[in-house]
């Protein structure tokens, strides 16, 4: 048997109904912590910084930061993810409440660029409806015309982002529902690999990405050089990589075809990971910052009813984080081109 097809152990390996008895993967913030939140917020409003230009350095936090390079050190080399608790976001503005964000996740690793425009801190909002722009933020989202799935509303299955690390930083709740939905990148291989062998070949093989014109150099879309890996062996351990809308735009626009297998290969992704029990689903409550390793969880999204008023819909922050050097780029480069340059090495 090959190394690929051995299964994977460990604590990154885990299943969602049993993450449900426990609240480890939570690290609340005690009055103290919110106290040096405020002060290391106020001392970064006083020099007036660029959000992007914040370090830890920038944000001391002398009791909290113990505990943040702990879980840091749980997304490295644990389950893979966990959620930092009870930031008053309420009693803070919008703005305010970028810094925090940004200075929470300097603990982690070196905040990228999520696009050419720059949307160092990317907006999770349902703007479809939307034909001006109520904030600068978000002008350039509605000018571009194509919506990214995270200007959109409604169900998102089962992906990975393009960076290391991302975190969501909780605003506001939706009316209803929109619960977070995150699996074990191990354990799905190996589900998958314990029923359908022949699927996890055509997983460690991968498949072509094609991104949308405006993330390309001079905007021409095109399909990556090679096949980008959904799983890649990694010693003991197996990394995941999976974002399934640009996949699906190389087969739509880019000629790309598969085989039987190759095809319902990935369509067996979004199936195991449905299965009662293998995601683990929760809310984020105002003021929770989730923090994911990239590559040992696929994260995904129920539906939900949101209000009219666009000031009170589901609103997150999203920010990158680059930890390995292929990733510290200070310029956005698209997933056709960037987890081509990560295949290779």
């Amino acid at each position: 048997m090959s190394e690929n097809q051995e299964p994977v152990t460990g604590p990154a390996v885990w299943m969602g109904r049993d993450l449900e008895q426990t609240d480890g993967w939570i690290t609340p913030l005690t009055p103290l912590d919110v106290s040096e939140l405020a002060g290391a917020l106020a001392a970064v409003e006083n020099r007036n910084m660029p959000v992007q230009e914040i370090t830890a350095s920038d944000f001391p936090l002398k009791n909290l930061g113990t505990r943040l390079k702990a879980l840091a050190s749980e997304l490295e080399n644990g389950r893979g993810f966990g959620i930092v608790r009870g930031f008053p976001a309420q009693d803070f503005s919008e703005e305010s409440c970028k810094i925090v964000s940004w200075g929470l996740c300097s603990y982690f690793g070196a905040g990228i660029p999520q696009s050419r425009q720059g949307d160092w801190i990317n907006h999770v909002i349902d703007v479809s409806d939307q034909t001006s722009a109520p904030k600068p933020d978000l002008e350039h989202i509605i000018k571009r015309g194509q919506l990214r799935t995270n200007h959109a509303g409604g169900e998102l299955d089962f992906h990975t982002d393009t960076t290391d690390i991302f975190a969501l930083f909780s605003l506001r709740k939706a009316k209803a529902g929109g619960a977070s939905r995150l699996i074990s990148s191990a354990m799905l291989h190996n589900l998958i690999l314990r029923e359908k062998p022949d699927y996890l070949k055509a997983l460690y093989d991968g498949y072509y990405y094609m991104s949308q014109a405006v993330d390309n150099v001079g905007e021409a879309p095109r399909v990556s050089a090679q096949r980008v890996p959904v799983f890649t062996r990694k010693g003991d351990t197996v990394q995941g990589y999976y974002i399934s809308q640009v996949v699906q735009r190389a087969i739509d626009q880019g000629g790309v075809t598969y085989n039987p297998i190759e095809d319902d290969a990935r369509h067996e992704i979004q199936r195991v990971a449905e299965r009662p029990g293998v995601a683990f689903e929760f809310m984020l409550e105002p003021g929770d910052l989730l923090m994911v390793n990239n590559r040992a969880v696929m994260h995904a999204r129920h539906d939900y009813e949101d209000y009219p008023e666009l000031d009170r819909r589901r609103h997150l922050f999203r920010l990158w984080m680059a930890t390995t050097p292929e990733m510290m780029a200070k310029t956005f480069k698209a997933p056709s081109d960037r987890v081509y340059a990560e295949a290779r090495t």
